[in-house]
């Protein structure tokens, strides 16, 4: 693994296998690149980008608010920096809303979307759950309380609807923290999406759903 500069902070990726396209995997909350790894040897042909989001892992954070508008950004600084002008962009819980903000924000450079277990907003009892939450870790972690925070609210459903690329939407209908309805809300926002919902599967649909991770490596090969 290594460490590179963008836009003045230190952010630890690491690029994987060989293969004419990148998808770019963004973890979820309080998590880190290494979420990915034990996925990533499934999806051959492909070269994969992961890295650890601003204040995660080894990733340097910043004092201060961050915004999902930010974080698209990093992302997009992050390739630059690797000289990807393009990729897949995938996500899972917070990296899905990261991964949706960067298809809205950067559309010419992305290629497709693969969506695990996330949303396009949040409502009132989970934003406060959110930032209860932040306020109980602000002491101990304040990168990660911005970053509850960050996620506390926001709403991208009329903006979903610009995005014209490839979408795949994969969520479980037992997921207690992005239940499935807001998956079948953004599966009606963008042109092109596809949904597909497991039974029975909670948050982590990689880990607890071997067939999700098919699905995902059957609509790959038919983006050409």
């Amino acid at each position: 693994m290594a460490t590179i500069d963008v836009q003045g902070r230190s952010v630890h990726y690491e690029l994987i296998g060989e293969g004419p396209r990148t998808i770019a995997w963004t973890h979820g909350i309080g998590s880190r690149l290494e979420t990915w790894l034990p996925h990533l040897p499934e999806f051959p042909g492909y070269r994969h980008l992961v890295y650890s989001v601003r204040g995660m892992g080894e990733s340097q954070g910043v004092d201060g608010p961050v915004r999902l508008e930010d974080w698209a950004k990093d992302l997009a600084g992050l390739m630059d920096a690797l000289g990807i002008p393009s990729a897949i962009v995938a996500g899972h819980s917070m990296g899905g809303a990261i991964s949706q903000r960067f298809a809205i924000d950067f559309p010419e450079r992305t290629e497709a979307i693969l969506l695990l277990s996330t949303s396009s907003r949040v409502g009132a009892l989970a934003e406060a759950a959110w930032l209860r939450q932040a306020d109980e870790i602000e002491a101990t972690n304040p990168h990660l309380a911005a970053a509850r925070r960050a996620v506390s609210k926001y709403n991208m459903d009329e903006e979903l609807k610009t995005v014209g690329v490839p979408t795949l939407i994969l969520v479980g209908d037992s997921d207690p923290t992005t239940p499935a309805g807001g998956s079948v809300i953004m599966s009606r926002l963008i042109a092109d999406a596809q949904l597909q919902i497991y039974p029975g599967i909670g948050h982590g649909i990689f880990n607890e759903e071997p067939k999700a991770k098919a699905r995902a490596k059957e609509w790959l090969t038919t983006l050409g």
